[in-house]
Formats: C-alpha cells, structure tokens, sequence
C-alpha cells in the first residue's frame, strides 16, 4: 500500500518536531516552514515559504498532490498589548484561511490542524470553582485570550469548509492540545495548587500525542451524524485527573491513550500534593 502525501506545515515547531519521527516512517512527507533552520541546527528536508505573505500561486505545488496537511504553524505577535496580540492573531486566522483555501482548490482531503484547549479556556474557572465537572468540544467556545480566539475562529472557519457551502466538502479535524510536554513539579512550588493539577489533567505525552495525529490523519470516514465531515478533538492522555473530554476522539478516530500523568508524575505528586 502506498503511503499518504502529507503536507506538514510549522515543520520547525515545537508541536511539529514532537511528530517528525512517526510522521517520517507513516508517510511521504513535504515540510514547509519559514526557515530551515531550529536552534542553530539545520531542518532536513524543509521548504522555505511563508503562508502568509507568498503568493498563492507559488504555494499551490506544495499542496498540489497532497492528501492531507496538517497544519502547526503559528505567526507569534510581536507586542504584549491587546491590540497588538489581536492584530498578530488576526495573521493566524488569515494563515489558517489561505491553508484551507489552498487545500479545497488543489483537491486535497482532509485538514488537521493544532488547535489548543484555550479556544474553551474560560471553562476551567467554573471548574476548579467546583461548578463544573467536564468540557467536551461540542460546549460552546469561550476563549479568554486573543490566542484562544484566534485557535476558536479556525475551528468554525473549518466547519464551514467541511459542510460543502463552499462546493466539496473538506475533511477538517482540529485539534484542540491542553499540556504537550513534561511536567515539571518544581515550577509550581511557590504557586495555587490548582495550576499544578490543571497541567496534570491537560498533560499529553509524546507517543499519545503522536498517535492522535496520526488517526486523526489515517481514519478513513470521520462524517458525523449530519453527513459533515468534521471533528474537534481534545489532546490529553488517559489521565486520572480529567476535565478534557476526550469521548468522541475515542469513538471517531479510535484513539487510545496508553499514558496517565498521575503515575508519570507519581512521585512529584506525592511530594507536591500530599506534603
């Protein structure tokens, strides 16, 4: 059997180096980013060209051919006031348009792209509040940041390429990633106990992470119950502390995390937690 074509986009990112080493064995891979280069180290194999400024018709051989692109790049904003945050993120959406856009004209199938827990951030307030017990992606997005925002408004934006108002209909997954690294006690030492235990129910490992890329990539029919193929899914592993539901991500694509961040991290919660 052949292998896909996937186009990865944010070849040099944080997200995107997390997948590289399964990615490079499951498919015939095309990297893009804005360099070839991260930390000073060259990026094998990636092509240059910015998403967002390149014309059009000099992206259209990268995803000419392509089955799926799975998107993870990301333009940061240079300033930390509030219109300089929306005015970066607003280049995001604007990305994140010209992927889908590039996508449904050069027939590619599906979309995945890295969303972020923060598109429904506002939700763990209620939660650690005790008001509230679980988020699922069908609760209605409530970012409080510009960054959520932005990462709420490429998921409506897929649905809309996804219900076929635009002619075909564009497989969209987007996937909304809580805590994708290792926890490390010591920088919640001196802060509210519940920062330490929100990253322990967002914590999603490497191997977790990497295989719900990979179904979210290679399942073959992923339409819901209407007929639109489109999906958000959480990204944590199969932890004991939960607030992500991750219930449709286990029926849709079939995944199965096989990580818990309360035994990974046993003996810092041990130290941490129960003094």
């Amino acid at each position: 059997m052949s292998k896909l074509s996937v186009l990865l986009t944010g070849a040099g990112g944080y997200i995107a180096q997390q997948l590289l080493p399964v990615f490079r064995e499951r498919y015939d891979l095309r990297l893009v980013d804005l360099t070839r280069e991260r930390d000073g180290a060259a990026l094998e194999g990636v092509e240059t060209a910015d998403l967002l400024r390149d014309d059009p018709e000099t992206l259209v051989p990268l995803f000419s051919g392509v089955d799926v692109v799975v998107h993870t790049g990301y333009h940061r904003p240079t300033g930390t006031d509030p219109q300089s945050l929306y005015d970066g993120e607003r280049l995001n959406i604007d990305m994140m348009q010209r992927v889908y856009g590039l996508a449904l004209e050069q027939g590619v199938r599906r979309v995945v792209a890295a969303s972020t827990n923060q598109a429904a951030k506002w939700y763990e307030q209620p939660y650690f509040a005790g008001l509230r017990d679980r988020v699922d992606s069908e609760d209605y997005p409530r970012p409080d940041s510009f960054y959520g925002w932005a990462k709420a408004a490429y998921e409506s934006l897929g649905f809309l390429y996804a219900c076929g108002s635009l002619g075909r209909k564009l497989e969209v997954v987007q996937l909304r990633i809580v805590a994708p690294r290792e926890i490390d006690a010591g920088e919640f030492v001196d802060l509210p106990r519940h920062r330490y235990v929100r990253d322990l129910a967002g914590y999603i490992s490497d191997r977790d992470l990497q295989q719900l890329f990979y179904k979210s990539v290679e399942t073959p029919e992923i339409e819901d119950e209407y007929g639109v193929p489109f999906h958000i899914f959480y990204g944590v592993s199969n932890n004991a502390r939960t607030f992500w539901s991750i219930t449709n991500a286990r029926k849709v694509i079939g995944y199965r995390p096989v990580d818990d961040s309360e035994v990974r991290f046993a003996a810092d919660i041990a130290k941490l937690l129960n003094g």
